[in-house]
C-alpha cells in the first residue's frame, strides 16, 4: 500500500513538487488556501482536502512549502492546522523558507505531541521543481533524515543533511543572499554600462560568465520580462530574516542590507508581485536609463 503523504502549500514551488511525489507513486491529500491551485493536483490523484487538519488526517508524513513564519504558523497549529490532524509519531517536513529560530520553536511543538519533524527547505527555482531536480537542505535528526530521504528523492536531486534542526534554513538564508547580492550586482552593472553608452545584449553575455543566475536572468530582463521566477516580495522576506538570523549570530551582512533597502524600494513603487530582477526598475529611474527593452 502506498505511502500516505500530506501536502500542504501548493504555490509556484509546491504546485510543482507535488507532481513528482504523485509520479513516484505516493497516496497525496493536498490542501491550498487558493483552491484553484488544487485541480492539477487532484487531476494527476491527489484527494482534496479543506483544511491542513483533514489533510494530515491519516498521513504518514506530513509536507509544508509556504511563504513565511505567519504562514507556517497558520497551517500547523489552532484547532484546524495539520498537528490537529497527526497522529502520533507522524514524520512532519518544513520545506518553507523560515529562520532557524521558527524551524527550532515548530519543532519543539511537534515533539510535545509525539510527533517527528524536519525542516528541508529547497533552492534550484521553478525549473528545478518541475524536473524534481532541486538541492534539498534539511535540518534535525539524522534518524529523521534517515526516514525522509526517500520522499525528498522524488522532489531533488542533492539531499544534504546539514546538521541539528534550524541548519538547513541557516543555510537555504545563505543560499538566497548569495543570490539576492548576485541580481543586485547585476543591475547595478546592467544600468552602469548603459549609462556608459555600451550594448545592453554584450554587457550581458560578459557578466553570464560569472554566474550561472545571471545567465538565466539578463535576458529576461533585457526582454523586459518580469514574471515572478522568485517573487520579489519572497527574496524580501528572506533578505530580512536572513538579516535577522546574521543580528542574532552576530554577523554583520553589509551586502545584504545594501540589497534589502534597493528591494523596500521596489516593493513602495508596487513591484512586489514581480520577479526579484524588477529591482532594477529602481536603479533605471535613479539613473535615468532603461536598460530592458520598451
Amino acid at each position: 500500500m502506498a505511502q500516505v503523504v500530506a501536502f500542504i502549500g501548493l504555490g509556484i514551488m509546491g504546485g510543482r513538487m507535488v507532481k513528482n511525489v504523485l509520479k513516484a507513486g505516493y497516496a497525496v491529500r493536498a490542501y491550498n488556501r487558493t483552491v484553484a491551485r488544487t485541480e492539477e493536483p487532484r487531476k494527476l490523484g491527489a484527494t482534496v482536502c479543506v483544511s491542513p487538519r483533514e489533510a494530515a488526517t491519516g498521513a504518514e508524513v506530513v509536507i509544508i512549502i509556504v511563504s513565511d513564519p505567519p504562514a507556517l504558523g497558520a497551517v500547523l497549529e489552532g484547532p484546524d492546522g495539520a498537528f490537529a490532524g497527526c497522529a502520533k509519531g507522524a514524520l512532519v517536513i518544513d520545506m518553507s523558507t523560515v529562520d532557524p529560530g521558527t524551524s527550532q520553536a515548530m519543532a519543539a511543538k511537534a515533539t510535545s505531541l509525539g510527533l517527528r519533524y524536519l525542516e528541508a527547505p529547497v533552492t534550484g527555482g521553478v525549473s528545478g521543481a518541475e524536473q524534481g531536480t532541486l538541492t534539498i537542505m534539511a535540518g534535525g535528526s539524522p534518524e529523521e533524515f534517515a526516514a525522509a530521504k526517500p520522499l525528498l528523492e522524488t522532489m531533488g536531486k542533492k539531499i544534504l543533511h546539514a546538521g541539528p534542526m534550524g541548519s538547513g534554513s541557516v543555510l537555504k538564508l545563505a543560499t538566497n543572499h548569495v543570490a539576492a547580492c548576485i541580481i543586485m550586482a547585476m543591475n547595478e552593472g546592467l544600468v552602469l554600462t548603459a549609462k556608459a553608452g555600451l550594448d545592453p545584449a554584450m554587457v550581458a553575455e560578459v557578466l553570464a560568465e560569472r554566474s550561472p543566475l545571471i545567465k538565466g536572468s539578463a535576458p529576461r530582463v533585457l526582454a523586459g520580462d518580469f514574471s515572478p521566477h522568485f517573487p520579489l516580495r519572497l527574496s524580501h522576506k528572506d533578505t530580512h530574516l536572513a538579516l535577522a538570523t546574521g543580528r542574532a549570530l552576530g554577523v554583520p551582512l553589509f551586502t545584504l542590507g545594501a540589497v534589502g533597502q534597493l528591494q523596500t524600494a521596489a516593493i513602495a513603487r508596487g513591484l512586489g508581485e514581480l520577479d526579484q530582477t524588477a529591482t532594477i526598475q529602481v536603479l533605471e529611474e535613479i539613473v535615468g536609463v532603461q536598460v530592458r527593452k520598451k
